[in-house]
Formats: C-alpha cells, sequence, structure tokens
C-alpha cells in the first residue's frame, strides 16, 4: 500500500510522491458549475480544507500551467469538461490558519510579513509587467519595503487582483483557507471589534467588484454572520455541513472508506471503525468520516481504535462559552452525553457578540459547527432550522464528555448546570445534595465558614445568582408579596403551557439555635402553606409546584420539599 500522507496539506507534495490520494478532484467541477462567483464553505477541522484548497490552486495556476498538469493525471477531473479550466487563471492563495496572536498588532504585522512575501516571490514578474501603470508598481513596491498601513493591507486583495487581470488579461481566482482563525484568536484574547473590523474590509474589498475576480472561494470553521464580516459581499454563497452542495467533498464517503480499508488489509474492522470515526452528516450525504482519524488509525492499527481528531482539536472558544451557557442549553448538552437524538433549533451562523449569552441555539451551532455534533434536517420542519442533533461517534464521545467536565464543573465538584437542571427537572433529592456540594466547594468566595452569624439575604443573593440565567425564559420574583407575606423566591414559566412552578423560602440558623438544621428547613417549608405563597404562581395556571424550605448554617444546608 501507498504511504498515507498523514498531516500533509500540500496536493503537489502528495502526488509528487506518489502517496495514498483519495480522489476529491470533482469538487473542481461541482465548483464550476455552481452559479455562485463566491463560496463560503464552513467544515470542521481536519476535514481535508486546506488540501482542497490546495489542489485549487494548483489547477487553476496559469504560471505553472505545464509543470502542474501531471498532478492530475488519473484523477476524475480529466475526464469532466471542466478540465478546460487548467492552468488559465492567476491564482491569489492566502491562508489564514496561523493567525492566531494574542494582540492585533501581533496580527497585522504577521499579515504584512506574509504579504511581503508573496509580492516579492509570487508576484515579482508584475514588477516589470508592461500592463501596469507607476502607481500599481509603487503600492508593490511599499509593500515590498514594508511602508504600508492598515489601510494599504485592507485594499491588497482588490489591488493585486486588479493587477494581475491587468497583466494576464482575466480575472483570478482568489482562495482564502481559515478565514475565522484570527477572529477566533481575537475574541479569545480581546480585540475582536479590531479584527472583526479588519477582516470586514478586507474581504469586501477583494470580493464585492463582481470584475474583480472569476471565482472565489473561502473556507473556515464557522459561519460568521454576514452582518459581522461580509456585509459588502453580495454575490457570496454560503454552504455549510447542512447544506446539499459541496456535500461528499469534505471528509471521506462510505465507499471511499471501503476501498482505503480493503487496501491497508484491514476490511474486516469495518464496524468496529464505523462505531469509532463515522457518524458525521453532510447535507444528504450520511455516513462520512474524519479523515484525520481514519488515516490515523489504518497507519497505526496495531494501536487499536483510540482518539486521534480529538486531539488536535483546540477548543478555545468553546472553553470561552461552556462555563456560560443557559439552564436549557445545559440540559441539551447533558442529554448528548447520555447518547440521546435531541430535537433542537441551530443557529447556522455565529454572530460573536450573541456567544456571551451563550443560549442554546448559539452553543449547539457552535458545537457542530466545530465537529463535536452532527445534525439531520427534521422532515415538515419547513423553512425553520430544527434538527435532530446527536454526537457522531464513539471518538468524539470521549471528547465531548471531557469538555463538559472540564468546562461545566461536571466532575466531582458540582456546578451551578447541576444545581439548575435538577431544580428545573423537580428533582428534590438531586437538588438537595447538589446544593449541599455547591456550598462546599463553591460558596467560599462569601468566607462564610469564618462567620459567627451569616445574614439570610447573603443566601437570598446567591440564590439569586444561581437563577439569573433562567430569567429569559421564566419569571423569578424576590420578595414578592404573595398570600399574607412575601415570598423568598417564586419561579414559573413564561410559557403558559408549561404547569411547573417553584416557592423557595430560606432561613438562616442563629449561633444561639440549638435546633437542627433539619427542622428549620420544615418550618421554613410550613411558612409556604401557612402564608399562601402558592396563590401567586397558581393564579397564573401552574400546578405543578415544587415547595422548598431550605435551612443555611454557613457552609451546610438542608432542605425540605
Amino acid at each position: 500500500m501507498k504511504r498515507l500522507p498523514i498531516g500533509q496539506s500540500d496536493f503537489r507534495q502528495i502526488r509528487n510522491e506518489d502517496a495514498y490520494y483519495i480522489d476529491k478532484s470533482l469538487f473542481i467541477e461541482e465548483l464550476m458549475h455552481n452559479h455562485a462567483q463566491t463560496l463560503l464553505l464552513p467544515r470542521p477541522r481536519r476535514f481535508g480544507k486546506t488540501l482542497n484548497m490546495s489542489m485549487l490552486s494548483y489547477f487553476f495556476d496559469i504560471d505553472h500551467a505545464e509543470e502542474y498538469r501531471p498532478l492530475f493525471s488519473g484523477l476524475a477531473i480529466e475526464q469532466s469538461e471542466e478540465w478546460q479550466h487548467q492552468g488559465k487563471y492567476p491564482v491569489i492563495f492566502l491562508t489564514f490558519k496561523d493567525l492566531k496572536m494574542a494582540t492585533f498588532e501581533q496580527a497585522i504585522s504577521k499579515l504584512l510579513k506574509e504579504f511581503r512575501r508573496d509580492v516579492s516571490r509570487k508576484y515579482s514578474y508584475l514588477f516589470t509587467s508592461n500592463q501596469l501603470d507607476d502607481l500599481d508598481k509603487e503600492y508593490l513596491m511599499n509593500f515590498r519595503k514594508g511602508e504600508v498601513d492598515i489601510f494599504d493591507l485592507e485594499d491588497y486583495l482588490r489591488e493585486v487582483s486588479k493587477m494581475l487581470g491587468k497583466h494576464h488579461g482575466i480575472a483570478p481566482i482568489l482562495l482564502i483557507d481559515e478565514y475565522d482563525a484570527p477572529i477566533h484568536a481575537a475574541y479569545e484574547h480581546g480585540y475582536l471589534s479590531e479584527m472583526v473590523g479588519f477582516m470586514r474590509n478586507f474581504l469586501s474589498a477583494g470580493f464585492k467588484d463582481k470584475d474583480l475576480i472569476t471565482k472565489g472561494v473561502i473556507t473556515g470553521i464557522l459561519r460568521v454572520a454576514k452582518e459581522d464580516i461580509f456585509s459588502g459581499l453580495n454575490n457570496l454563497a454560503t454552504y455549510t455541513v447542512l447544506n446539499y452542495p459541496f456535500s461528499d467533498k469534505f471528509g471521506l464517503t462510505q465507499p471511499e472508506v471501503d476501498q482505503l480499508l480493503e487496501d491497508a488489509g484491514c476490511a474486516e474492522d469495518q464496524q468496529k471503525i464505523a462505531e469509532w470515526y463515522n457518524g458525521y452528516t453532510f447535507g444528504q450525504v450520511e455516513k462520512i468520516y474524519n479523515p484525520w482519524s481514519i488515516l490515523n488509525y489504518v497507519s497505526n492499527q496495531k494501536e487499536g481504535l483510540k482518539a486521534h481528531w480529538v486531539n488536535t482539536s483546540s477548543d478555545g472558544l468553546i472553553k470561552e462559552i461552556l462555563p456560560k451557557v443557559n439552564a436549557k442549553a445545559q440540559e441539551l448538552l447533558f442529554d448528548l452525553t447520555e447518547g440521546k437524538s435531541v430535537k433542537a433549533t441551530i443557529a447556522d451562523h455565529t454572530i460573536f457578540q450573541d456567544l456571551e449569552q451563550a443560549e442554546a441555539e448559539t452553543v449547539l451551532g457552535l458545537l457542530l459547527f466545530s465537529g463535536y455534533l452532527t445534525a439531520s434536517h427534521l422532515p415538515h420542519s419547513g423553512e425553520t432550522l430544527e434538527y435532530n442533533i446527536r454526537i457522531p461517534n464513539a471518538e468524539v464521545q470521549t471528547a465531548y464528555k471531557r469538555l463538559l467536565k472540564r468546562y461545566l464543573n461536571a466532575s466531582e465538584t458540582v456546578g451551578q448546570n447541576e444545581l439548575l437542571t435538577s431544580l428545573l427537572e423537580q428533582r428534590q433529592q438531586t437538588f438537595a445534595n447538589a446544593l449541599s456540594e455547591y456550598l462546599k466547594t463553591s460558596f467560599s468566595f462569601f468566607d462564610i465558614g469564618k462567620r459567627r452569624s451569616v445574614p439570610e439575604k447573603i443566601y437570598h443573593a446567591f440564590m439569586l445568582g444561581l437563577l439569573a440565567h433562567l430569567s429569559r425564559e421564566y419569571h423569578i420574583r424576590s420578595n414578592r408579596e404573595s398570600g399574607y407575606g412575601r415570598a423568598d423566591l417564586i419561579i414559573y414559566p413564561k410559557d403558559r403551557d408549561n404547569p411547573k412552578g417553584w416557592v423557595l423560602e430560606f432561613k438562616q440558623k442563629d449561633a444561639d439555635d440549638k435546633g437542627t438544621l433539619e427542622k428549620l428547613a420544615q418550618e421554613a417549608l410550613a411558612q409556604i402553606h401557612e402564608k399562601e405563597y402558592l396563590n401567586e404562581i397558581h393564579a397564573h395556571g401552574h400546578t405543578e409546584v415544587m415547595c422548598m424550605g431550605i435551612a443555611f448554617d454557613g457552609k451546610e444546608v438542608a432542605c425540605a420539599f
């Protein structure tokens, strides 16, 4: 069997070294048949984006047409009518996958270095072109010298495209790989607004004028909202993992994997391999495999089935978002870890400003496009973005659980998510246990263990803070007049069809109180009924009400239901 090109993403190198290559050249045919001038193709990490973009670059390159033609010998594109486009266009190919700087200034400095290198090496022939005027050459010379400002950088795609078009007499192919990598870094390091502003101007200048380019392709992981990045691109078509076009051009299909396993002599392990690395659905194509994982497995069969892709993925953005997820999202995430499929709405694009809210559809969309989930469109759901969502395979299941355990505190230390989930599901004992554990491990910022007496209002404020995530979907009433007194907390859904409700009454144990916490919790519970705190919830039609008396003493707590 030929050598497997693990970690290689340069099409020419793979073909020249006669390494194992799974033919994706009909990507070129589908691209040229597509009506859109510019296409955005988001796919998860390690699914072949850079290799495909490299293939496009070598295929269209007019400057090395004869040299690169043999790279496609024996591939399917040779038999396509689109073969006529081989070697016919100037190409601009940029990758932003390593543009992950800690500051905006560092990112711009690195970008300038990349552009200076390209001007000096790739496009050096433009300095002597008879088709370019003095202003064009002055612009290029300024880049060669490094004497440019941020406005020159923003105009780079437009100006170089224009010059290549003048010189060759045909508009170029423009390829941008991993366009969102610097945006992820900017979000994590706190310079999002500067980077979004730059990328908006940069991409708009390069892609919005339909006469400047023949075709444009942009890849990344996320589909960033048009109003954030692509506001100037009226000719942009987006095809994500949820869409039908290009659904078999990234990742490996079942027939492709079958052939690979046969060539590698491990076809008998097909079912086990599928359980570990199969399971993605892209558009209408089911049983998509992660190429990185399957190639690593075949290359190291003696090591058995284990996680490969998850050990290469950067989860910085997910790390930022998961601790902020609201109660609804938490419930869905933990259902998924149990192997369930869930029906949910997905945000098919990302607005970075909305990530702070960490609502269910935003978080699920982030995990889906990052490769941690897969989804299929529910029949009869019309124009809504409602999908059946699940974890694709055993490999991702291990990573998914580890993510939640790390970032939602779902380990031995109880986090807010477990408290809220058990509360919303009205699981009394689970809530009591979770509250007790949370106070022991996460309540030290009140320093309550060192106080002889802690005001009840501190516990009240603590509970209000825990419930803050619920305010979008629930009414939360604090010290609200109800019946013959003021209940500490009353909670009920804004959805009147949801019959649930909650009434919480708190008691704080005084230093000279000789009774038990359990007795004090029972007194708090009795007060709910004696003073008829249920009246408000019943008035709104909520009948399945959980009443809780909660007694505190330092980090100790007792609950009565």
